[in-house]
């Protein structure tokens, strides 16, 4: 809030100017503007009302949107506000002799003064006419409503009846032309129902495919399996082996039985004897005869062969019998599929052609039918048409006649009010341009928010001069905010002022360099690389020598006590451009030792290289931004300067602002 004021009483004239032009010309529009009566006219139109005189024709009428009704509404806004019902309602007036005679300019201003609107969410229409004479205005508003009445009829009529019976006629005829070919197309084509015969005929010929092919493959498979016989045949035997037999053995054989007799006696004596009995030898002798007789009959071998007719013959003989009587019979049948095949395709070819003829016949009959449906609806519906439009009262009533209040709309309050508004909205826009094209800081508030620093102190306009009263205590408390600062465990010994405004920074390091000496911190060192010859030209003799490593620094006492000012800082390292960055810190440690506070004044000249590399020496940098002097794109690029340089920013002082806000208003905000 406070910021706002302080844009607003910054920018006053302006804003005291703008709202003088506002209100001026909202008085002397009300000068000239007197009060007017605004009769009007309510009408109801009945939207669909001729359709629905048609709907014993059509049957129910479909129903007509909300945006179908809308469009139709804003049609007869047009209406009444066209041309010809402009100059139709004028001439009626002229003729009464409430008005001139039709003409551009004189029409122009009657469509401006006549307002017609549709009532939000019904169909009643409002048609108004402002003018300063009340009687004029009544006579306006009825002549518009005759004219738009007469002009209505003039676009609803439908003269269409006559051509509508010639086109009725015409498909007449066209229709007996049509259904006569198709009967022609059908007796000749042997058709009764087309689809049918199509599909049936399709299907004929398809089975008899199919037949046609399996026969086919079936002959080629026997004509290949009666020659495959026919070889097999040629190279089979008439007669094969049966049986085939060879044995040693003799059927009887007396030896192997009375082997075994003689043995089984053994075996039942050598129980009953000793191996020692004589008859023992005796039955091994007869035993070994046996044995001999059998090796002997074993030798003789016999063998017997049977041979039989070869059955493989047979089965081939009869075989090929079958496959010649099937392959008689497969060639008779593919004989007479080829013929009803042929018969099959001439069919469905006949079939096609009177297909597609119907086809085009049937469709050129529906679409006459419908076109003659249509028209003989439509002439219908255009004498019901042409008599609602006869008929005005069917579409469009008068609800409420013209009628216009006793006492006239008085605008001028209205009018000085509005220019009021004006005024003051064309200070608003004053004032955002004054904060958008400003390039000064007027309020610390916008300084922080543009250089994203915090403001260590403002010193208003009052004390910008340290030598008076406020001036000191300002910069009084400036000191003290520094000497309190504590980096690292450390007070803060270095200090450097940053500004483009030489005086304005000088003025302001001295005072607190000054204000540091009277707090009894020892020895202060003021270094200003832009007021040096200021300095020397006030110390004239009273100058003293201290040694600094290869280099020397030239101070001269101030009057207030603890206060010395360099007056040869452009010799030393810190202003020599030869210098480097390592010599201008020895010098400074240097100077640590021998003073208790050092305040430096970078040269105005901030983005000079031998200004640069002191940022980065100081404790802490400080830049001094004069209010309403130091443009905001110089001092981002300082901030920018400081930073990169390796310098570390404690923040900004806000110098000389001008409080434009009363005092006691400010306070109270």
């Amino acid at each position: 809030m406070r910021d706002a004021l302080v844009h607003v009483f910054y920018n006053q004239k302006a804003i005291l100017i703008c709202l003088i032009i506002g209100l001026t010309a909202g008085v002397a529009a009300a000068l000239f503007t007197p009060p007017k009566f605004t009769a009007s006219s309510l009408i109801l139109l009945r939207i669909g009302a001729t359709e629905a005189a048609q709907e014993g024709l059509n049957g129910p009428q479909q129903f007509q949107g909300g945006e179908a009704v809308a469009r139709a509404l804003q049609s007869e806004v047009q209406i009444v506000r066209s041309d010809p019902v402009i100059q139709a309602a004028m001439t009626r007036l002229a003729e009464q002799g409430e008005g001139r005679r039709p003409d551009p300019k004189t029409m122009a201003a009657f469509a401006k003064a006549l307002k017609v609107e549709i009532e939000t969410g019904s169909n009643i229409m409002r048609v108004a006419f402002a003018d300063e004479d009340r009687a004029h205005a009544l006579a306006a508003v009825q002549a518009v409503i005759d004219g738009y009445a007469e002009r209505r009829a003039e676009l609803y009529v439908n003269a269409s009846r006559e051509r509508q019976d010639g086109e009725i006629a015409r498909y007449d005829r066209a229709l007996n032309d049509t259904e006569g070919e198709i009967l022609r197309i059908r007796t000749d084509h042997d058709v009764l129902d087309i689809d049918k015969d199509v599909a049936l005929a399709s299907d004929r010929l398809e089975a008899l495919i199919q037949r046609a092919g399996q026969a086919q493959e079936r002959r080629g498979a026997v004509a290949a399996e009666l020659a495959a016989v026919g070889r097999q045949l040629g190279s089979t035997q008439e007669r094969v082996l049966d049986s085939q037999e060879r044995t040693n053995s003799t059927p009887n054989d007396e030896a192997r039985n009375t082997l075994l007799r003689l043995r089984q006696d053994r075996a039942h004596i050598v129980e009953q004897y000793n191996e020692d009995w004589p008859g023992l030898a005796e039955i091994d002798a007869r035993i070994a005869a046996a044995q001999a007789q059998i090796v002997e009959n074993a030798q003789d071998i016999r063998s017997s062969d049977r041979t039989i007719r070869n059955p493989v013959a047979d089965l081939l003989v009869t075989r090929r019998a079958s496959l010649g009587i099937e392959l008689a019979s497969l060639q008779r049948q593919s004989a007479e599929l080829a013929i009803q095949l042929a018969a099959a395709r001439a069919r469905v070819a006949d079939l096609r052609d009177a297909e597609m003829r119907l086809h085009d016949l049937e469709r050129s009959r529906s679409a006459s039918e419908t076109i003659h449906r249509s028209l003989l609806i439509g002439r219908a519906g255009a004498a019901l048409e042409d008599q609602a439009v006869d008929d005005s009262n069917t579409t469009v009533r008068i609800v409420q006649p013209p009628t216009a209040p006793q006492t006239g709309r008085d605008l001028r309050p209205t009018l000085v009010l509005a220019g009021g508004a004006l005024g003051l909205a064309l200070a608003v826009a004053t004032t955002a341009a004054g904060m958008a094209v400003r390039q000064v800081f007027i309020a610390p508030g916008e300084a922080e928010s543009s250089l994203a620093l915090d403001a260590l102190m403002t010193i208003d306009a009052a004390a910008a001069d340290p030598r008076s009263e406020a001036g000191r205590a300002a910069i009084a408390r400036l000191a003290g905010l520094l000497l309190d600062v504590v980096v690292d465990g450390r007070p803060l010994q270095i200090i450097q002022f940053v500004g483009d405004s030489a005086p304005a920074k000088s003025r302001l390091a001295l005072g607190v360099a000054q204000a540091m000496a009277a707090r009894g911190v020892g020895s202060v060192l003021l270094i200003d690389l832009d007021a040096a010859d200021h300095y020397r030209k006030k110390a004239a003799d009273a100058v003293q020598r201290l040694p600094a490593g290869s280099a020397h620094l030239d101070v001269a006492r101030s009057a207030a006590p603890g206060l010395w000012a360099a007056v040869n800082p452009a010799e030393t390292p810190l202003g020599g451009p030869a210098a480097t960055a390592e010599e201008a810190r020895a010098f400074l440690d240097l100077m640590r030792g021998a003073f208790g506070r050092i305040v430096l004044v970078a040269s105005r000249d901030f983005e000079a290289p031998d200004v640069r590399r002191l940022y980065g020496l100081a404790d802490a940098n400080i830049l001094i931004v004069q209010a309403e002097a130091t443009r905001a794109p110089a001092a981002r690029r300082m901030r920018e300067v400081v930073l990169a340089s390796g310098g570390d920013l404690l923040g900004f002082v806000l110098t000389g602002r001008r409080r434009y806000v009363p005092e006691a208003l400010y306070r109270w905000l």
